[in-house]
């Protein structure tokens, strides 16, 4: 049930064009104070360590959440309508942020 919410609001978040998708893009998204701001990372559970490390530190420094979420980069780029697989997605809006955030089962 959760897995669901979690899809449904990743795909609301990307119709609206409020998500950031890849490790690159998010890495250069989280210091921008503006309009393309990032909220929340989420991250697939089969990131690599070093993708992991990378999000996470640059996550911590510019004080964005990160979330590690339990579905694959495939399974995630797949229900994104990718043909790559994305280890990581930025929410560039609060209000998905926090529905997400709530849906991958977070405080």
């Amino acid at each position: 049930m959760m897995k669901q919410r979690l899809l449904g609001m990743l795909g609301f978040a990307m119709r609206a064009g409020k998500l950031v998708i890849g490790t690159e893009l998010v890495c250069r998204a989280l210091p921008r104070k503006d309009k393309g701001r990032l909220y929340l990372v989420v991250t697939a559970c089969d990131a690599s360590d070093a993708s992991k490390k990378k999000i996470g530190t640059k996550c911590e420094f510019y004080g964005v959440k990160n979330v590690e979420i339990a579905m694959t980069a495939d399974e995630l780029g797949a229900h994104l309508g990718k043909t790559y697989t994305p280890v990581c997605v930025g929410i560039c809006d609060e209000g998905f942020a926090r529905e997400i955030e709530l849906a991958a089962g977070e405080p």
